[in-house]
């Protein structure tokens, strides 16, 4: 006896074996990248930013640190990045120098703070979306997942990293292990983000050496901006006998001016 299916369940049956009938599926990732490329960063900001650092040579009772914290304004308009110290920070910077050149035990941590901060960093931080989008285009998505930011729900996407290398690190590198997540708020741009990358490799074939980098950051929206509120930075390294670290956090805080931004368009 032949038994004849209802029209509606071939039709299901169909579309099960042929998923493209169906549309293309979704792609977090692709989305998040649409997201971010509609942030066209013309919102004028202003922010006060606080840098922390420590690095640290040797280890153990030999290990020798260097902490230091600097503090200044940045701003960015249509008539492009501006940055200000005040005089207080510069006149400690200059006051180090000097003790410096007189003594060179005496250990300069304002003056190496302010060396530190590159205009090109402040500006990424301030339109995160772009550098952001640059290590997305790179990236693979593994998972998918409901989650939660600060005791609110959040959308977790779990990434595979893959960071530019030169031609002469390829060559030393043996091992890497690049990993990434990042926590999408209710508009779909992103709340938080982690990056972690593992790297071992030889030199010489007898010099082994092992390098690991943790990140994370902290994102708002002002206008059509994503902002970087705080970039924390642990790295720690060792070879050939040698070991060492460090640690910074970049903090901003919005100044009154751009607390109120126009909406984005």
């Amino acid at each position: 006896m032949i038994v004849t299916a209802p029209l509606a369940l071939l039709a299901a049956l169909a579309l099960a074996a042929d998923p493209a009938a169906v549309g293309p599926r979704p792609d977090p990732l692709a989305d998040l990248m649409a997201a971010l490329g509609r942030l066209t960063a013309r919102t004028p900001v202003a922010a006060r930013f606080t840098v922390r650092f420590e690095n640290t040579t040797g280890e153990g009772k030999d290990a020798v640190k260097v902490a230091g914290e600097v503090s200044g304004e940045v701003g960015e308009s249509a008539a492009g990045l501006e940055v200000h110290w005040g005089q207080a920070v510069l006149a400690q910077a200059r006051g180090e120098e000097r003790r410096h050149a007189v003594n060179p035990e005496e250990t300069t941590p304002t003056r190496d703070g302010l060396a530190q901060v590159q205009a090109i960093d402040l500006a990424n931080r301030l339109d995160a979306a772009a550098s952001l989008r640059d290590e997305l285009s790179r990236a693979t998505l593994l998972e998918v997942k409901e989650d939660q930011h600060d005791g609110a729900p959040a959308r977790l996407l779990v990434l595979k990293l893959s960071p530019v290398l030169s031609a002469r690190e390829r060559r030393y590198l043996k091992d890497l292990d690049a990993a990434g997540r990042i926590w999408l708020g209710a508009d779909g741009l992103p709340l938080a983000a982690e990056a972690r990358v593992l790297a071992k490799g030889r030199i010489f074939l007898i010099i082994s050496f092992e390098t690991e980098v943790r990140q994370s950051w902290r994102f708002t929206r002002i206008g059509d901006r994503l902002v970087s509120l705080r970039h924390e930075d642990e790295r720690r390294w060792g070879g050939a006998g040698e070991a060492g670290g460090r640690k910074s956090a970049v903090a901003l805080e919005l100044l009154p001016a751009a607390a109120t931004p126009p909406a984005a368009p």
